[in-house]
């Protein structure tokens, strides 16, 4: 089945002239037969991407992936440049890394370790509230000790091993 209607059709014995052959090639359009209705179509001459026509096994070998459901798997590394958000649950196997500000609205839960990566002095971990003049705790080291700052006052806890 031909996938394309030639823009000229020439008879037996005609004169092949460049116009003729130019309307044979630029006024041509693409048949019924040149799209499989599923995964592509027809739009205004043009051979398009049909709505839903690709499926996950077509855009990747592996990940990205996606169920039925929506959601995403999304395997090595996923870099965003703009915002992340999720109005259900974002499950992260392996290490989740931020730069800058991530916001959490309702429960955050983290099993094993909050990391705050820098030199000595500026590894430490600071949680406060949202509110305007937020009450803050933050936790971190010097020489050994403990440092604990609770609004902006600073404990410092001396620990020995027992």
């Amino acid at each position: 089945m031909p996938i394309l209607l030639k823009g000229y059709t020439f008879t037996a014995a005609e004169q092949v002239t460049s116009t003729k052959l130019g309307n044979l090639v630029d006024s041509s359009t693409f048949t019924s037969g040149a799209v499989d209705g599923v995964t592509t179509d027809l739009s205004s001459g043009a051979i398009i991407v049909k709505n839903g026509g690709i499926t996950p096994t077509k855009l990747s070998t592996g990940y990205p992936n996606w169920d039925s459901s929506s959601n995403l798997t999304v395997g090595g590394t996923l870099t965003a440049t703009g915002a992340i958000s999720t109005s259900s649950n974002l499950a992260v196997t392996g290490t989740l890394s931020t730069t800058g500000t991530s916001t959490f609205v309702g429960n955050a839960t983290f099993t094993n370790q909050i990391i705050r990566s820098g030199t000595a002095s500026s590894r430490t971990v600071e949680l406060k509230t949202g509110s305007v003049s937020p009450n803050a705790i933050s936790f971190g080291f010097n020489s050994g000790d403990l440092l604990v700052t609770i609004d902006g006052s600073e404990f410092k806890v001396t620990m020995t091993p027992v």
